[in-house]
């Protein structure tokens, strides 16, 4: 492995931005960096003069379901490389409530077994969204579900450790075992596809509740609309708000068909750019059918095409990848590019307690380092040291 430096950049770190930056690979990891002043270029090493840009941490996508013409259990392999080549160096590969029993299983044993060739690097794992959610929430929400424990059992046995998120309805019957099977386990527990009161949700916490599935979509309370003629209830994404122990995942699309712009200024304003995450929620972005089923033929949403609707004309996630996203959040908010990359790796990295590995410009952390321009428009990917 070439060891390699890259010069002439603007080092995005979590807390600043440090001009005319050098960052010193060794080995697949950043043995250094810091300002040309500080920091020299060794004699021996490739340079890479990135002219000026910003080099930021790889983007972290915890929520994806695909990419390209595969989703994670069909074929991982595919899926990861579609959003590496957009900057996803890190990503949890997400299997849905929708795909079945046997399907889920097979999509385990290919992502473990991609793990296990040395390949699929930029796959950290695997976060379940479901299948125990509120059959009334979410696209083909019929098929959430009561935990089955010789179901849940078996995707443990299976996964081990590879499992780092689990979304859930903590509000269904007979959930309570496994929820504390997944606590046991060191699992992030994510609130998502469900009503759950508030109550509920924050005497999760301690139990490893740290996460809120797409923050204001699939989501509802158990008083709906409201009471005494008009009185607005209070249910998940208002806890969600209200808690500084939970971050809340944002879909942030071109049009706010997810999130409306001002809803995503609003999450942003109570929970800070250190509470939120960019996720995609994307699945096979090859197939135009989302066009076709798209119900939103109006004028208002012609623009709205990286969003994702299956044959029922639902909304069901996207075709975004990290680096969209991200210039969509710029746009429906204003905020810097500091606080965009918390948002799109350092946050998550946290969150998984990884952050001392990826996400973060930091001495000993893996060389998982784009560069992009002022627009996020990625100009080069650097996976453990080594250019895609």
């Amino acid at each position: 492995m070439s060891n390699r430096v890259i010069i002439n950049a603007k080092i995005v770190t979590p807390e600043n931005i440090i001009n005319n930056g050098v960052i010193v690979i060794e080995n697949g990891r950043i043995a250094r960096f810091g300002s040309y002043e500080n920091v020299k270029p060794p004699d021996n090493a490739e340079i890479i003069d990135v002219k000026g840009y910003y080099a930021a941490p790889g983007f972290i996508d915890i929520h994806c379901h695909g990419g390209g013409s595969e989703e994670f259990h069909t074929d991982p392999e595919v899926a990861a490389e579609a959003h590496l080549k957009h900057g996803t160096t890190s990503v949890l590969a997400t299997i849905a409530y929708n795909v079945s029993k046997v399907d889920t299983i097979e999509g385990i044993k290919k992502i473990k077994e991609l793990k296990n060739s040395g390949k699929g690097k930029s796959i950290l794992g695997i976060h379940f969204e479901g299948p125990y959610t509120n059959p009334k929430y979410g696209a083909l929400s019929q098929l959430g579900r009561k935990p089955d424990p010789s179901e849940y059992n078996t995707f443990i046995d299976l996964a081990g450790d590879l499992i780092k998120v689990w979304t859930l309805a903590p509000e269904l019957e007979g959930i309570d075992d496994f929820i504390e099977t997944v606590s046991s386990k060191g699992i992030v527990m994510s609130v998502g596809h469900s009503e759950a009161s508030p109550e509920r949700i924050f005497e999760l916490i301690p139990k490893g509740l740290k996460l809120a599935c797409h923050c204001m979509n699939a989501t509802g309370c158990s008083i709906s609309p409201s009471r005494f003629g008009g009185t607005r209830e209070v249910g998940v994404d208002e806890a969600v708000l209200l808690s500084d122990d939970i971050y809340a995942e944002v879909i942030p699309d071109y049009m706010g068909v997810h999130v409306r712009p001002l809803m995503l200024r609003l999450i942003l304003k109570a929970k800070t750019p250190d509470k939120m995450i960019i996720i995609t929620d994307s699945t096979i972005s090859d197939n135009k059918s989302h066009i076709n089923n798209s119900p939103l033929n109006n004028s208002d949403f012609t623009k709205a095409t990286d969003v994702n609707f299956n044959e029922l004309g639902q909304l069901s996630g996207s075709i975004l990848t990290m680096d969209k996203a991200c210039r969509n959040m710029l746009r429906h908010t204003g905020v810097g590019i500091v606080d965009v990359f918390k948002m799109a790796s350092y946050n998550q990295a946290r969150l998984l307690n990884m952050e001392k590995e990826i996400g973060n410009i930091r001495e000993g952390a893996k060389a998982n380092i784009i560069i992009v321009d002022d627009d996020i428009n990625v100009k080069m990917v650097m996976l453990e040291g080594e250019l895609v």
